[in-house]
């Protein structure tokens, strides 16, 4: 097979993660979970335009019908209840065997390397080893395709890196994790010595097949976990990875890269953390950025998206590594250094409610919500920008921190969820290829150069669901919005404030996120550090306090010259708005 790209970029670290398909998530398929009981019977069908469906085999076996194949409701939410629908494992297993089989298809690689990207993240379940308990209905089978998939990475000149996706007990409670809970935690893995152990295993067991398999030279990085939700304990969890990095370094060398969580906050691990360059080289603390998981954050213009990349995510990019433990050495570590494993385009929808509405249409109509949906040009105009200031962030050449990112996920079905889909992205130009060697910044400028070029058109904003249909609740990963840069759509770049965005004064804090009422906080260890405000900012902050003194000082005179017996007492309160990413 004939590849001129066949070479591999050795400045960054640019991919895409195949999500959905050894570890199952209903919004990149939702109709292998749109189940009937022609599927439990084993008379499995096929929905027109459902990934992966051969296309002869999917004429003969149409599934839309609802009246020939009745849907089986509720449908499952995760690979757990989709596993346990079924009267049999052998038969689950067939199930799924056929989406193993056809979801990633050479074609998808090929276009992956022809976008200028070299890497693919693969996330695994902790069961593909066949480390199933009694009562777990997950079912094995998914590690020789991951190996005919390496093999073709191998000919394409793609490297491969494993991701542990999950992980017994649940350690976040996210459908990612195989099974999803009633609220977010890590506590029912964190909490167990038995499952930490079980997921330590998992690692030497992947090392064990890999070189088994003899694909050493196209895996060249590892996931020790993904996504441990923040109230697992950071002693824990350093553990568990000096551990797994003992095992991935005796069993498949130093160059391999093993990039382990964050547990949804850089900063715990700033300064300091693996740094020493002989045992940590080929380290990497990865973190996970979206924009669509609080309805603050959703309801941004689009000059505010982009401005919030170059403030926070830019922020808690560069907050970490760096050689020592204090916050004032900005020198880049020896050893661990940066990525983002996870990032997309998408803005203005959270997934959950969408899906919702997507997975009863297809119960009523045999057709997924909004399937043919195709973007508008003003839309795909901002994703392009959007995709562009993450690019140059994440990188963060300037700080020389970061190694670079993976964008979240490599295909998705239908058009509900079209901004997540990277190769229909490249297809319509809204994501563009990457240009290996070149830095981003230098091909489309800094974060706040995009920023002033994005168009603020509001009406591409189609923020979903109502915010006024939302509930009141705790926004566990939220920080409060309060920076200059996002709340004047960038305007203060305009008026020659906030040149210098991701030098933000690190004087004053914004309100900790909290988890049941309480700061969420790492057990044991330093609290971490919140978004600081920029420097105007803060000035705006002290002279709304010092008129605020001066108009109370005023007031107590008046109140005193009337004689009243007893004043008013007055109390400014400063709002902010929680922020999850």
């Amino acid at each position: 097979m004939e590849t001129p790209n066949n070479v591999v970029d050795s400045q960054w670290i640019r991919g895409v993660n195949l999500g959905g398909w050894l570890l199952l998530e209903r919004f990149i398929t939702p109709y292998l979970f749109a189940i009937s009981d022609c599927d439990l019977r084993g008379d499995f069908r096929f929905f027109p335009g459902q990934l992966g469906a051969p296309v002869a085999e999917s004429l003969a076996l149409d599934k839309s019908n609802v009246t020939l194949c009745k849907p089986v409701l509720p449908y499952p939410v995760d690979e757990y209840t989709l596993a346990a629908a079924f009267p049999s494992k052998p038969l689950a297993r067939a199930y799924l065997e056929r989406h193993w089989e056809s979801f990633v298809t050479l074609q998808d690689l090929q276009n992956i390397k022809e976008s200028g990207l070299d890497y693919v993240r693969v996330p695994l379940p902790h069961w593909i080893f066949g480390d199933i308990q009694e009562g777990e209905p997950w079912v094995d089978g998914q590690w020789v395709h991951f190996v005919r998939v390496a093999s073709w990475c191998r000919n394409l000149g793609l490297q491969i890196w494993p991701d542990i996706h999950s992980a017994p007990g649940s350690q976040n409670g996210f459908d990612n994790s195989g099974q999803l809970l009633e609220s977010p935690t890590g506590t029912g893995w964190s909490s167990s010595p038995v499952h930490v152990s079980r997921s330590i295993q998992v690692v030497q067991n992947l090392v064990n097949k890999i070189k088994q398999a003899g694909i050493q030279d196209v895996v060249t990085g590892i996931g020790v976990l993904n996504e441990p939700f923040k109230d697992v304990p950071l002693a824990i969890m350093k553990d568990f990875n000096d551990k797994t990095l003992t095992i991935i370094r005796e069993g498949l060398g130093k160059d391999v890269k093993v990039f382990i969580p964050d547990l949804f906050n850089s900063t715990w691990w700033g300064h300091g953390y693996w740094t020493d360059a002989d045992k940590f080289a080929n380290t990497v603390l990865d973190s996970h950025y979206y924009h669509v998981f609080a309805e603050e954050p959703r309801a941004l213009s689009p000059k505010q998206h982009i401005a919030y990349v170059c403030r926070y995510n830019s922020y808690y990019t560069t907050a970490c590594c760096y050689d020592e433990k204090e916050e004032s050495n900005k020198i880049p570590s020896k050893g661990i250094s940066r990525m983002i494993g996870e990032w997309s385009t998408a803005f203005d929808t959270l997934v959950v409610d969408k899906l919702t509405d997507v997975m009863d249409e297809i119960s009523k109509t045999g057709k997924a919500l909004e399937f043919d949906r195709q973007i508008s040009k003003e839309r795909q105009a901002f994703l392009q920008k959007f995709a562009e200031s993450q690019m140059v962030t994440y990188e963060a050449k300037s700080a020389g921190v970061s190694r670079g990112w993976f964008y979240w996920n490599f295909k998705v079905e239908g058009g509900a969820f079209a901004e997540w889909d990277y190769l229909r992205g490249i297809r319509e130009g809204w994501i563009p290829k990457t240009e290996r060697g070149v830095a981003s910044v230098d091909r489309f400028g800094t974060c706040e150069d995009i920023l002033m070029e994005t168009d603020d058109n509001e009406s591409i904003i189609h923020e979903f669901p109502d915010p006024k249909s939302l509930p009141d609740g705790v926004n566990w990963q939220g920080v409060a919005i309060d920076d200059d840069l996002v709340l004047s759509h960038g305007q203060t770049l305009s008026n020659g404030a906030n040149k210098k965005a991701v030098n933000i004064d690190d004087t004053h804090k914004v309100q900790v996120a909290t988890i049941d009422g309480k700061p969420s906080v790492a057990p044991n260890e330093n609290t971490a550090k919140a978004l600081p405000l920029s420097s105007s900012s803060l000035g705006n902050h002290r002279f709304i306090l010092f008129v605020a003194i001066v108009a109370g000082m005023l007031i107590y005179r008046f109140f005193r010259r009337q004689r009243y017996s007893s004043y008013q007492s007055l109390d400014s309160n400063h709002g902010s708005y929680q922020m999850n990413v």
